[in-house]
């Protein structure tokens, strides 16, 4: 049994369309979180998300943000670009019913299987919407984001009960392990930041827990164009177009 893993799509339609045109064969859908903020079309990656029915879907940094009207919490150097992407692109082109959908979206799931337990979230156990789980930090920074997310006035934390963890967030692609744990990244399907622009995604085999990561290209000049159509910020646009065509922040 196949699981197509994706994350952190940011609006970006045709790049979504690209990983399910190339990813076929799969018969599970886990979705990571961070649909909207960035890309011109996060309505219709809601809609295409809706009509797909993954068995996993997750609330990202992003989501929680557009749905509840509050910041997203993001690194410094894209937080500008992600409040006026939210004010200008994800918020108009929303409707009601598509941010009523993300507010009720999860935090985290866990997922039994017979080769042992998964835990599933955007950000890390710890901190499901913003912690950032980055394979170049010191390892006990690594290990104490995977301790049980907190729950009321929990002050006593223990490890994550789970033999995988899968997180998305921090859009580069990875498999680690850290305290016995197996943790994987499927990387950025909308804004690939690890310096490869190609929509990034992967599959876990339910029968083995072998995690593959892909890449598939797509058509990144029409995404710029259709920024351009939404007669946004002339400078907005350019910093976007580098990401997207570089799959860099700087």
């Amino acid at each position: 049994m196949r699981v197509l893993l994706i994350s952190d799509v940011h609006g970006n339609y045709d790049a979504l369309k690209s990983v399910l045109e190339s990813a076929r064969g799969f018969d599970y859908v886990w979705v990571l979180g961070d649909l909207v903020d960035y890309g011109p079309e996060p309505h219709m990656v809601i809609d295409l998300v809706r009509e797909i029915k993954p068995e996993v879907l997750l609330m990202g940094n992003h989501d929680y943000a557009v749905a509840y009207n509050t910041d997203c919490r993001c690194g410094q150097e894209l937080h500008d670009l992600s409040v006026y992407t939210r004010l200008n692109i994800s918020y108009r082109l929303l409707t009601r019913d598509q941010l009523d959908w993300l507010r009720n979206l999860k935090h985290y799931e866990r997922v039994d299987t017979p080769l042992g337990r998964v835990f599933i979230v955007h950000g890390a156990p710890s901190n499901p919407l913003y912690g950032y789980i980055k394979p170049d930090l010191p390892v006990n920074e690594l290990e104490s984001l995977l301790y049980e997310p907190r729950e009321g006035f929990t002050i006593k934390q223990k490890l994550v009960s789970a033999d995988y963890v899968i997180v998305g967030h921090t859009h580069i692609p990875f498999s680690l392990t850290l305290k016995n744990i197996k943790v994987f990244n499927p990387g950025s399907v909308g804004q690939p930041r690890d310096g490869d622009p190609r929509a990034s995604y992967a599959i876990l085999n339910l029968e083995n827990m072998e995690f593959k990561h892909y890449r598939v290209e797509y058509n990144v000049d029409n995404v710029v164009k259709k920024l351009r159509e939404l007669n946004i910020d002339r400078l907005v646009v350019e910093k976007l177009e580098k990401i997207l065509m570089t799959g860099r922040v700087q």
